[in-house]
């Protein structure tokens, strides 16, 4: 399943905001039932525009996040959206704790499912939850989690970085793409978006989540691979395949054979395809 380093969430009860996202095709969008929904008559308007979105559009890759396992709103959402599930690329499980509740909730959706990451207890079942059948890929519920911990949720300041570290871990154990970033909480501080995205990427991270399309562009080029990466990406794989073997670049740069696998999926991600060793 295709991710946009991008993962525009956008409220269901908003019916202009889910048909202007749609319109994007830079992002993956996600249709959201969970926090970006007031509870009440809300709930149910979100579920009635989100089953139409799921009905109507064919966009690649369009999510749905449903409320918690726990949640008294989860069974109407699953009720709701049975008929159009197969219409979603995913579903956007927040919350979640456990490998086995997973498994069974996934066994009952036939989709792919992304759990989302947001408490202690989570992030300790993570390398587990990343094993679960269905599991597509891995966010991280910053906001929660930084509440639970007193820390900052922002990339670089310390304080959810081990957690960070930790799920890109357990991600990459379970042969699972990069995990996805939770959002910047500033809307209005693009420098810090750019910052903070940048400092996520340097943690292992592929993306993160967007709450509002102007930050769709910023955030898209900070987790590319810059210019001067993919120029010494280029090098690396044209030494190597000269001279199989370890070997030292002309800047006295050593280089093997991890080095060198490193710079070909990093040019993979840029052009879409295998690059010959």
């Amino acid at each position: 399943m295709r991710v946009d380093r991008t993962l525009l969430f956008t409220p269901g009860d908003a019916p202009r905001r889910i048909s202007r996202a749609l319109s994007l095709r830079s992002s993956t969008v996600v249709l959201d039932l969970e926090d970006g929904v007031a509870a009440g008559p809300a709930k149910w308007q979100a579920r009635t525009a989100v089953v139409r979105a799921l009905t109507d559009s064919r966009r690649p890759g369009l999510m749905v996040r449903i409320n918690g396992l726990d949640d008294p709103e989860h069974l109407a959402d699953l009720e709701a959206l049975r008929p159009v599930l197969g219409h979603a690329a995913a579903v956007v499980v927040p919350k979640v704790e456990s490998a086995g509740r997973l498994a069974a909730f996934a066994a009952t959706v036939r989709v792919p499912v992304v759990p989302v990451i947001e408490s202690c207890t989570g992030l300790l079942a993570a390398a587990e939850i990343a094993t679960a059948p269905q599991v597509a890929r891995m966010i991280l519920g910053v906001l929660d989690l930084a509440a639970e911990l007193c820390v900052s949720p922002v990339p670089g300041d310390a304080g959810l970085d081990h957690a960070r570290t930790h799920l890109a871990v357990a991600s990459r154990a379970a042969r699972l793409p990069a995990p996805i970033d939770g959002p910047h909480p500033d809307l209005d501080d693009e420098e810090g978006l750019i910052r903070s995205s940048r400092a996520s990427r340097a943690l292992g991270f592929g993306g993160r989540v967007v709450l509002h399309p102007r930050h769709l562009d910023a955030v898209a080029r900070a987790y590319a691979p810059t210019a001067a990466e993919i120029e010494r990406a280029r090098l690396i794989v044209e030494a190597a395949a000269s001279k199989p073997g370890s070997l030292r670049l002309s800047d006295g740069t050593f280089v093997d054979a991890p080095v060198v696998a490193r710079a070909q999926a990093l040019l993979e991600e840029v052009h879409g395809e295998p690059t010959p060793a």
